[in-house]
């Protein structure tokens, strides 16, 4: 409190970023402090590779307790052994930068800080194409920067009591926004989304939608199906939903959070249906005749 209330006598005066850098300089030199421990015993490097899917970790950890990692730390995917996570770990919690990377190996997803295992100051969160998408305080629990995502279908209404008297939101303040951006939250769709034997038996397909309610707290609760399409469509887009990590921002309204009601789409599109087999061409047949004898 004491910081915040600093920090707005300082923008008063236009020297907000002058003291942010002062107390990021500080908390690095906090950081460096609290890793000597660490420094002090021999740590060994670690190499462990993983199976279905296959991922490969090298980081250093205590000599004497190679569970506890100490130092840096980095994830390799792929076959090519393409780089998706480097950081640094201080007896056993991730600690100072940490920078995720996309499938390729070279376009970074998110870049920030940790301290004592918890995400800390100002985090940067990136598209697939490489542009930023949003910028998050997680101190403060801010969003300082976001990117509107490009077709986004996603609804969200006032909540009440009375589900056919949502409001739409026209008139709030802030929309709740995902942390990490809709990006991030499309990617944990992607990831846990199957389509269901019993659909692609039947061949069904379509957009069912999932709504869930988003407190003043950002946390979610009451999800449900509201347009149906049969075939375990529905209960898989509901399962795949609720695995989506619930980290929001609440919305807001007359400068205070209010509950929301947050609407989905998640649509199953069919794969091509397998092409019948060919059937082998058949051989053309010859009739036989017999020789026949005439009775003269």
């Amino acid at each position: 409190m004491l910081i915040m209330s600093y920090e707005k006598q300082l923008a008063q005066f236009g020297m907000r970023d002058m003291f942010w850098s002062t107390f990021r300089g500080f908390l690095g030199f906090l950081l460096l402090v609290s890793s000597f421990d660490g420094l002090g015993q021999e740590v060994k490097k670690v190499v462990i590779t993983h199976q279905n899917p296959w991922y490969k970790e090298e980081y250093f950890a205590l000599a004497a307790d190679r569970q506890m990692k100490q130092g840096a730390y980095q994830k390799y995917v792929g076959k090519n052994n393409l780089l998706q996570t480097t950081g640094y770990y201080t007896r056993g919690q991730k600690d100072s930068t940490w920078i995720e990377y996309y499938d390729d190996g070279e376009t970074m997803r998110e870049r920030g800080t940790y301290y004592q295992g918890q995400k800390v100051g100002m985090w940067e969160y990136y598209t697939a194409q490489g542009t930023l998408e949003q910028n998050y305080d997680h101190t403060y629990q801010q969003v300082l920067f976001s990117k509107p995502a490009p077709n986004d279908k996603r609804i969200f209404k006032l909540w009440n009591d009375d589900p056919e008297s949502c409001r739409d939101t026209l008139q709030l303040e802030k929309k709740p926004a995902y942390i990490g951006g809709a990006e991030a939250m499309n990617r944990s769709l992607q990831q846990n989304l199957r389509f269901p034997p019993q659909a692609l038996k039947s061949r069904i397909s379509g957009t069912t939608w999932v709504g869930f309610t988003i407190d003043p707290e950002g946390k979610t609760a009451d999800y449900k199906i509201l347009r149906k399409l049969g075939g375990g469509l529905d209960a898989e887009a509901l399962r795949a939903v609720k695995l989506i990590p619930a980290t929001w921002t609440p919305g807001r309204l007359d400068g205070l959070p209010v509950a929301v009601v947050c609407e989905i789409p998640i649509t199953f599109t069919l794969p091509p249906a397998p092409a019948a087999p060919k059937k082998a061409p058949q051989k053309a047949t010859r009739r036989k005749y017999g020789s026949s004898t005439r009775k003269r």
